[in-house]
């Protein structure tokens, strides 16, 4: 073997890192949205406390690092991949929500700064990645697209209740 049939190996962990970005991208969020979305919410939806904001995250946020997980485990195609893809898929979504209403609104919508600094460009990477190590299949991304907006529209019309 000479030095250029050499090919650098990638530890495993690094090698799926990037399923843990929905995971990450989730808690740095909502440690943003935390101290005011409840009452930006109530304000320009619907009745929002703290306390329900919390319970109904935990439960979300638990399922995402599971998805996240099994995906790691799972490493290409399949199920695990597709909704840890959707997830991330949604923070991009929901960045845009949340751009758009600080502009339409004219008020600051909390969770905007991690949308624009955090969801979008983690998005943009994890999708290159996803693409660059066949992760996925090109429907398999159509899927989790489709889902996450799914996601997205679901978690901003639960505004509305």
């Amino acid at each position: 073997m000479t030095m250029s049939d050499a090919r650098p190996t990638t530890p495993p962990v690094l090698a799926v890192l990037p399923f843990l970005l929905p995971y990450g991208v989730y808690v740095l969020h909502t440690v943003e949205e935390l101290p005011g979305f409840a009452d930006w919410a109530t304000r320009h939806f619907g009745p929002e406390t703290t306390s329900n904001f919390v319970l109904y995250h935990v439960p979300l946020m638990l399922l995402v690092l599971v998805c996240s997980w099994l995906a790691i485990r799972q490493e290409r195609h399949g199920a695990w991949v597709v909704l840890a893809t959707a997830f991330q898929w949604q923070f991009a979504v929901n960045a845009l929500f949340h751009l758009s209403t600080w502009i339409i609104l004219g008020e600051y919508s909390p969770g905007a700064v991690t949308a624009a600094v955090v969801s979008l460009p983690a998005t943009a990477c994890y999708l290159v990645w996803l693409r660059r190590t066949d992760r996925v299949s090109p429907r398999q991304i159509a899927l989790a697209l489709v889902i996450g907006t799914l996601i997205a529209a679901a978690a901003i019309g639960f505004l509305f209740l």
